[in-house]
């Protein structure tokens, strides 16, 4: 079968969706088991891991630069049937991919102690930190690479074989933390360091057998190639990407900066909110895989020229994820008692986690929105005005708005939330009518 007509049949939201939604699940709870393993190993250990998460989500950021601008790209181009040009931009990326893990390796090696050191922690949590942060850090080739290369397979219709690989990656990481943790036969404990090996395996064995997948799905893509990419197209995929990593950068630090607000109102409040952003990712996890999946089709069907198609069919996608969105926030409003009890034997706790369930009837709607249109806008090439507006939106309206309802009006933890809802939600209106106006019409790269 020809490559365009094997594409356009795959190109389909069941088809491209539903695996990403399963691997995010299960990445989900693999997190979640790493967290109760390294809790019966030692709670200095789950508190020096918990705090690089911030490191290492910087990190996935920077790698985050070259996987977006790639699948853009390489979607747009498959849509408009030039192999070559896909080809291109795939082996462009990957050389990209190579050349900013060896940058974010040497910044690790040589820096990570200090910015642990700024946090001034226990003797031993910063211990554990440090070895932790550095071999992850070091390391993470191999995660900048399995993020490439999953993207390239999604571009190519093939979303179910990214989430087999998580699946494998996953059972090679638990393996691996076990071992480090609770040694076999008599093996030595390698502790935190051992957990970091474990981690950089099990990438470095996504990576691996990405390629492989890549090779026998006959996808047009060289390794070796890759070192004869033209400048034109690093140029191109970092344009888009870069733009990517400034919203996101922006959206850490405004969280970071609401974080401080809540600390102002007590631990029992920094406790609910770390427990209802937990649960709040059970919300948004089928509109976050329905948003990565409208990019994919977006550019594709750009790169098509069927931009009438498009603009309907996302229409249909925003509205689905926010039907999904507010129905499982409603229903574990229902039932916030017995929710928020499992989660904390605190009275003060579990009142202010019900409070933040039933926000969350509210913000995560909005959220829906802005997870699926702003991917469309950016699979369609439209990138810089959602960066923008998402940066004016977080500060202008979420944390003014978090301040001035929670701290300064007193409406404490639940005013902290409603900022955040009334963020979201302005975005979300912003972009539907971007998307509505057809701004992105003639934006496509390829």
């Amino acid at each position: 079968m020809p490559l365009s007509a094997s594409l356009d049949d795959k190109m389909n939201i069941r088809t491209i969706v539903w695996p990403i939604f399963l691997e995010s699940v299960v990445r989900m709870s693999l997190m979640t088991v790493d967290v109760f393993m390294l809790a019966r190993y030692s709670d200095d250990a789950v508190a020096a891991v918990g705090l690089t998460g911030n490191f290492i989500f910087f990190l996935m950021l920077t790698y985050m630069i070259v996987s977006s601008g790639t699948a853009i790209l390489t979607g747009q181009s498959l849509g408009a049937r030039n192999k070559p040009l896909a080809q291109q931009y795939a082996q462009a990326g990957f050389l990209l991919a190579v050349i900013m893990s060896g940058f974010v390796s040497l910044l690790f090696f040589f820096g990570v102690k200090y910015f642990i050191g700024f946090y001034d922690l226990e003797p031993q949590v910063e211990i554990y930190a440090i070895q932790y942060a550095t071999v992850v850090g070091t390391l993470s080739i191999g995660m900048s690479l399995s993020i490439l290369l999953s993207t390239i397979l999604r571009a190519h219709g093939f979303s179910k074989s990214p989430m087999m690989i998580q699946m494998m990656a996953g059972v090679v990481n638990m393996v691996g933390n076990y071992i480090a943790l609770f040694p076999p036969f008599g093996l030595p404990q390698t502790g935190v360091i051992g957990v970091g090996i474990a981690t950089v395996t099990s990438q470095f064995a996504a990576a691996m057998v990405s390629i492989v997948l890549i090779k026998r799905h006959y996808i047009a893509f060289s390794v070796r190639q890759s070192l004869r990419s033209e400048l034109v197209h690093l140029k191109a995929i970092l344009k888009l990407g870069l733009p990517n990593a400034g919203e996101g950068l922006s959206y850490n630090f405004a969280q970071i900066t609401i974080l401080f607000f809540v600390a102002q109102l007590g631990t029992a409040a920094l406790a609910a909110t770390a427990i209802a952003q937990t649960l709040s990712r059970f919300m948004f996890v089928f509109s976050m895989s329905v948003g990565n999946g409208t990019q994919i089709l977006s550019s594709y069907f750009v790169g098509q020229n069927r931009q009438s198609e498009l603009k309907n069919r996302v229409h249909k996608y925003w509205m689905a994820g926010v039907t999904v969105s507010f129905s499982v926030a409603f229903i574990m409003m229902l039932a916030r008692t017995p929710l928020a009890a499992f989660f904390s034997t605190d009275p003060d706790t579990q009142a202010l986690i019900g409070l933040l369930i039933m926000v969350s009837v509210l913000l995560e709607p909005g959220r829906a929105i802005n997870l699926i249109v702003i991917q469309a806008l950016k699979g369609a090439g439209d990138v810089v005005f959602p960066v923008k507006m998402g940066i004016i939106s977080m500060w202008g309206v979420g944390v003014l708005f978090a301040y001035l309802l929670g701290i300064h009006w007193a409406w404490g933890l639940a005013g902290v939330w409603l900022g955040v809802a009334m963020d979201e939600w302005t975005r979300g209106f912003i972009m539907i009518i971007r998307w509505q106006k057809e701004k992105w019409v003639g934006l496509k790269r390829v």
